[in-house]
């Protein structure tokens, strides 16, 4: 008598208000609201590897207005925040949070999703950041938390910030004071052959390095994004580069780099090692005894004998594997991978007088991936990491360079673990006569789609709930404005979604929600899965995104970033069903009630008979219904019976299996 919640009405208003009109809690790689800044949400192939250094006679565009990489490549990174070009060179950018995890730099874990683990910063108070990397140039790179006082190993920790901000410009006519070393010959009052875009919603402020004016007190950090400071590894001081991010956790320009190294940079790509070197590291072992110094025993060597492993967005229900990418659907475009299993972490460590030697196949030990880019087919960047045997050296006594040179495009720096630091450039920068940047990447203006549900990017089952984000500046509706019914309407706000699947069959989707910024729709029920494209009308202008169509992919909807479940509870006593929702610990009660989750989803897919468990707490559970809700359409109900053994277990995952496809965890906490 059980088989379908009775109690659909007052929680599913509740729903209604944070998850199908305006579902805002968008969860693509880390930190739900503050990294995405849909703002500054865009899409790119990521920058050309080795292209010209900055204001170089052959830099991509006038070389002037240089984009930012984090403006023009986010939407690419994966939970852990890097990715890789076209040779398969895994980097990071900006703040790499899943390194940071690791080495105990005042992160935690917010939640698991089946793109990996979501991170965020610990509140104070906060212990002093280990070394991430090494600059080519010899001086170390910290995390972003110091001592207040860099004199000081007594002072108080806290977040080292940087010296930079958006410049307070209307429009883009000269050079701020600190690029102009980047840029050699061009005056800083810039000529009009030289002006940037306007600024505006397509090219706003931060989508260029030379957005930024560097104020030294602001921050702690000069030009180079360094200073001179004592820290833990090295107590008479030592000049170093921090991770900067903001209070909320967002990276802050310039995320490690900025244009120039504040050392001499003779480390880098090292081609020819003396013979004399001194073996320390290798094969899973320290082959001398262990030092002392920073530069040989900060190194991630403990999981260098595990296989790096890799979530491909195809199917970020599998998890992750050893080998990738898999299932890659016909006539995508692909690059990289790794087709046999491959060792992660630092392989081998010399030393000589002069220079630290790190041999590292450039793969973490942590999962990496999934990575997206709504232009690839299906939906998935194209890109993916490979094996690059990098043999990295860095100097072991850096020195104060009297002349600053660039760090130009691709690895300027090597993390801890082997994998390469890049700056903040992505290749291209803006060409003046055609309006327009050139190189680097297709920055197109385009939407992002995500399981309205789970937030999570990747398979979309017929008849399920997406939410499609705009990225730059496209304008995806003419007004803001949310059905004011169950029976959704196929134009909305001056929105519509036209869903053309694989066999080329072309449906218009019902909309829920529509403004400038996100629209919200469902899959056509109909839609054959396959790649398909998701085509967004707005004002005579139209931006197609491509998706990937899964016969049965399910999504549960959470109600904060740390995805607890948006559900509510049943609870029968004797005769009398009492709907309950969930604002706090759930009291199962006493022996004689029966408690029942009623968890809300989509994705569940259209085919009859569809095989579904259940899971609360890793603890089989008996599934009472699966299937529609029955008011909203694409919204599915999964009434699932709570065990009473499970009292006292305090916060568990709930996870629902339909037809052998695993949901994203929600979570509960029980009393």
């Amino acid at each position: 008598m059980y088989r379908k919640s009775e109690i659909r009405v007052a929680p599913l208003l509740s729903l209604n208000k944070t998850g199908l009109r305006a579902h805002k809690s968008l969860t693509l790689g880390n930190h739900a609201n503050h990294v995405m800044r849909f703002t500054l949400l865009l899409t790119s192939i990521v920058a050309i590897a080795f292209a010209q250094p900055p204001g170089g006679g052959a830099q991509q565009g006038d070389g002037i207005w240089l984009r930012n990489a984090y403006f023009g490549e986010l939407v690419t990174f994966d939970p852990c925040l890097a990715h890789q070009p076209g040779n398969g060179q895994y980097h990071n950018h900006i703040n790499p949070i899943c390194l940071r995890y690791q080495l105990g730099d005042n992160v935690q874990v917010q939640r698991q999703t089946r793109e990996g683990t979501i991170y965020g910063e610990k509140a104070a108070p906060w212990t002093h950041s280990p070394i991430l990397g090494w600059a080519f140039d010899g001086y170390p790179i910290y995390g972003p938390y110091g001592y207040s006082d860099a004199a000081n190993a007594k002072s108080e920790v806290r977040r080292i910030k940087s010296g930079f901000r958006l410049r307070n410009i209307t429009a883009r006519t000269s050079l701020p004071d600190w690029a102009m070393a980047l840029h050699p010959g061009v005056s800083q009052t810039l000529t009009a052959a030289q002006y940037g875009p306007a600024i505006g919603t397509e090219f706003p402020l931060g989508r260029y390095n030379e957005d930024y004016e560097h104020v030294p007190s602001i921050g702690d950090l000069d030009i180079y994004n360094g200073r001179f400071a004592v820290t833990p590894d090295f107590p008479s001081g030592t000049y170093a580069y921090y991770v900067t991010i903001e209070a909320d956790g967002a990276p802050a320009f310039p995320y490690v780099f900025s244009g120039q190294y504040y050392g001499t940079a003779s480390g880098g790509n090292a081609q020819n090692i003396s013979a004399a070197a001194t073996e320390y590291f290798r094969n899973g072992a320290l082959v001398s005894s262990a030092s002392t110094s920073p530069q040989l025993s900060v190194w991630q060597t403990k999981n260098s004998s595990q296989n790096a492993t890799a979530i491909t967005g195809y199917d970020p229900s599998n998890g992750p594997q050893t080998t990738w990418p898999l299932g890659v659907p016909s006539g995508a475009r692909i690059s990289g991978g790794v087709t046999v299993p491959t060792l992660a972490d630092v392989q081998r460590i010399r030393y000589t007088d002069t220079m630290v030697i790190v041999n590292a196949n450039n793969l973490a030990s942590y999962t990496m991936g999934p990575w997206f880019d709504p232009q690839f087919t299906g939906g998935v960047f194209g890109n993916f990491a490979s094996s690059q045997n990098n043999q990295f050296q860095v100097p072991r006594t850096p020195s104060v360079a009297a002349t600053k040179s660039n760090t130009s495009m691709g690895a300027v720096g090597v993390m801890v673990n082997g994998v390469a630091v890049f700056n903040s450039l992505d290749g291209a920068s803006y060409r003046n006569a055609s309006g327009a940047d050139a190189g680097g990447g297709m920055v197109t203006q385009i939407a992002s789609n995500a399981s309205t549900a789970s937030g999570e990017r990747g398979p979309m089952a017929p008849g399920s709930l997406v939410s499609a984000y705009s990225l730059f500046g496209a304008s995806l509706a003419t007004s803001t404005v949310a059905a004011s019914s169950a029976a959704w309407p196929l134009t909305l706000g001056g929105a519509t979604v036209t869903v053309k699947d694989s066999t080329g069959t072309e449906r218009k989707a019902e909309i829920n929600y529509a403004s400038a910024n996100q629209v919200n729709y469902r899959v056509p029920p109909e839609s054959a899965a396959g790649v398909a494209t998701a085509v967004f009308a707005a004002n005579g202008k139209t931006y197609t995104s491509n998706i990937n169509i899964a016969a049965v992919y399910p999504s549960l909807f959470i109600a904060d970033a740390t995805a607890q479940a948006a559900a509510t509870i049943l609870r029968v006593r004797g005769p009398v069903q009492t709907p309950e929702n969930i604002n706090g610990p759930i009291d199962l009660g006493p022996s004689t009630d029966a408690v029942y989750l009623i968890a809300y989803g989509t994705g569940r897919g259209t085919g009859a008979n569809l095989t579904t468990t259940a899971t609360i707490g890793g603890m089989a559970v008996d599934v009472l219904y699966s299937g529609p809700q029955g008011v909203y359409p694409g919204l599915d109900q999964f009434n699932l019976s709570i065990p009473r053994s499970l009292a006292g277990r305090s916060k568990v995952d709930v996870i629902v299996t339909v037809a052998g496809k695993v949901s994203n965890p929600v979570n509960i906490t029980i009393k």
